[in-house]
This record gives structure tokens, sequence and C-alpha cells, in this order.
């Protein structure tokens, strides 16, 4: 890689020698191409520059404010090519916030950009790619006079180890984009699904629409749709390429394949729950029949008995009408997490559950069985659902068992 020099520098601000690719924005649920973001790359000597090598170069020569204002013009340039055949084609436009200062907000540059090349403000997505915020009072009347001209704005690289979250107040999104960080192997990555879900719920819950950045696989797409993505973008789909009159056709065919194997992928996915759900079934009947032949004096002897005959347990214990444990945690963990250990431990026998979901909805609800979400389990600092279960002892006494399950097993 060659090294950014002043005099390279200096030689691509003087030439405009800027080349820009466009990479592909996606909804498989329209099965359409929604969008292209411009990535523009410095060239020299008739290579390719690494773009943040130079923007880093540009910023120590002062001159960051010059080349990014360069670059948006050959992003919008370029772009009318395929605005001119496509009309509802949204371009997102990475704006620097880092640069953003009094003077450049005051400039115009952007919205005369769009006039002189006659395209609408509302294809154009300002995406703000930088967290580092020298003057936020210029960043708010910037997005605040170029939303009212009724431009999109967009945040990127949320889930990043230098993430906008902080920047979402401010910016108040129209999009929001999730990295690859987040989404690569997400469709293998529960904590990473967890994650993403959080995210997703925050979007809708500012009225912004998700696009989940870095796809390179069929299966990190899928997963992305099923947890709420909105649109989707990444090598799977394409690489960043030159502009051309006939590119959105060749994005055609991996968000057609993606949109059929995506019916086919739920399907399947409805047919394996409903079986695990009988298997589910089978099993919690099995063992509520068990511990049913039993009175309250062998309830330890019989919850261990239980434990070592199924595997998809992690605790189970026993509680009264009141929510007190009448029983130890019996757990399939020998040796539980010795650094956690202060933190995290068994619950014992006497201690009150009467303000945990799987107590109180289960009484509230009226109900004999309820499944919790997914939630970090106190006895092993593992994630776990709980499913309770009113029952019955041999001497006719009601009481309730509590099982622990791991849900990679049990995705219900």
């Amino acid at each position: 890689m060659k090294e950014v020099t002043s005099t390279i520098l200096n030689n691509i601000i003087e030439e405009e020698s800027i080349e820009v690719h466009y990479q592909p924005v996606v909804s498989i649920v329209k099965k359409s191409t929604i969008g292209l973001e411009g990535l523009s790359r410095g060239v020299f000597e008739n290579e390719l520059i690494d773009p943040l090598s130079l923007f880093k170069k540009a910023s120590k020569d002062k001159k960051n404010v010059l080349l990014d204002r360069i670059c948006r013009e050959k992003v919008i340039e370029n772009f009318c090519e395929i605005y001119l055949k496509h009309k509802d084609m949204l371009l997102f436009l990475n704006i620097d916030i880092s640069t953003m200062t009094d003077e450049t907000v005051g400039s115009g540059f952007v919205i005369n950009l769009v006039n002189k090349y006659n395209i609408k403000p509302g294809n154009i997505v300002l995406e703000f790619v930088e967290s580092k915020v020298s003057n936020v009072q210029a960043l708010t009347r910037f997005i605040e006079t170029y939303r009212n001209y009724g431009f999109l704005i967009a945040l990127d690289d949320i889930g990043s180890g230098r993430s906008n979250l902080d920047r979402i107040a401010i910016v108040r999104p129209d999009i929001i984009k999730i990295d690859m960080a987040i989404v690569k192997e997400i469709h293998i990555d529960y904590y990473k699904q967890e994650v993403f879900k959080s995210l997703v719920s925050l979007s809708k819950t500012l009225g912004a629409m998700v696009v989940a950045e870095g796809i390179e696989t069929e299966e990190e797409a899928m997963k992305a749709i099923e947890l709420g993505a909105d649109m989707l973008q990444g090598y799977y789909f394409a690489t960043p390429q030159k502009i051309s009159s006939s590119m959105i056709k060749t994005f055609n065919q991996p968000i057609r394949k993606v949109a059929s194997h995506y019916s086919t992928y739920l399907e399947e996915k409805i047919r394996q729950q409903k079986t695990k759900s009988k298997e589910y079934g089978d099993i919690i009947k099995d063992i509520l029949n068990e511990i049913s032949q039993v009175d309250e004096r062998r309830f330890d002897y019989k919850l261990f008995e239980i434990i070592n005959n199924y595997k998809i347990i992690e605790c189970i214990y026993i509680l009264n009408p009141e929510g007190i444990q009448v029983t130890d945690t019996v757990s399939a963990y020998g040796n539980y997490l010795k650094r956690k250990s202060l933190i995290f431990k068994p619950a014992k026998k006497g201690e009150d559950h009467s303000l945990k979901k799987y107590y109180y909805f289960l009484k509230n609800m009226k109900v004999s069985k309820y499944l919790t979400e997914p939630y970090i389990s106190n006895a092993t600092g593992n994630l776990c659902m709980t499913m309770s279960c009113v029952f019955k002892s041999i001497d006719n006494k009601k009481f309730i068992l509590c099982i622990d399950l791991n849900p990679d097993y049990f995705n219900i």
C-alpha cells in the first residue's frame, strides 16, 4: 500500500483525481435495490489510494474539508447516470461529521450540489460516518437545516468499536446502519442476535429503518431479515464498483435468490419449531409425571435423578405456592463459574422467588405453565429460559416446578 504523502494528497486534490465506487443497499421484502452508497477512492499514478489513509493525511494537513467536498461532488455527479433512469433510487452520501464547523454548516455546499445536478433532496441520505464531533451545535444546525430541505439522515457504524450510540439523541436518524461487527456470523452467535434485536427495537421506537451492513453470506442475510432488518448491504450482493447503466440489473440475482430461499427458510423454521415444541411438551409432561409420584421429602432426590436424564436442563428446583424455594437448586454444572461466583450463585432452599417473572406471571395470569424470555441465570451466569409449571405431589399438595433451559437448544 502506497504511503500517502503531502505531494500525493495535493496532486489528488488539485487534479480532483477521485474514483467513485458504489455498493447497493437492498430490500429482500421489496425484492429490489433501494439505494447506492458512494465510496470515494483517491487515484495517483493509476493506483487506487486507501481512503482511510487518504483522509487521515488530509486531516493532518488541514485539507479534509476540501477533500471531502471533492468526493461528495464526484459521488453525486456519477450518481446522475443511475438517477435519470431510477428516480426513486436513494444515494447514501458519506458525511464526515468531525469536519463540522459553523463555517462549513453555513456554506450550503451539499444543497447547492444537489440543485446543480437536479437531484431531489429526498433521494439523498446523509450518512454520518465519524464518531468524533468537535462542534455539537454545528452538527445539530446542519441536521436541522438539511432535514428541513428534505434530506434523509443515516447513522453509520452502530455496534462497532467506535459506536455512534451516543449520537442517536443528537442525530435522530431516519436510518440506522448496524455495523458488520455485529452482523458477521450472526446466524450462529446468540449474543450477537440479542444485540441486533435490541438495536432493531431501539430503531423502531425512534421511527428509524435498519440496514444490516457487511452481509457476506446468505445465512447472515436471512438471519438479519428474521431479526428485523429492513435493508441489507454487503459483499454478498455486490462489491463496490464503478457506476454503469446496467449495474442495477446485476444486483437482482442475489436479491431474488435470498428472497426465494428466505420463504423456504421460514417454512423450515416453523416446522422445526413445531417439532421442538412437541418434544419440549413431551419432556415437561414426563418430568411432571415423575415429580408428582413423590412427596416433598423426596423432591431433592428426584430432581437429581431427573436432571441426569435430560441434557436440555441447566437447573431445576421447586417452589411452594407462595414462591418460596422448598428444594436446593440442582444443576447440570458441577462447578459454577468461579470468576462470577460472587454474583452468580444457585438459589438455596428457603429463598423467595415471588418477584421473579416465572412465579409472578404464572400466578397472576392464572395459567398452569409459563415460559420466560431468555435471561442471564443467577445460578450459572449462562443464558437460560425458565419454564414454571404448577403440579401436585403424591399427597395432593400444590407446588411449582421451575426448569432452567438452554435457549440454544430450544429455539422458541
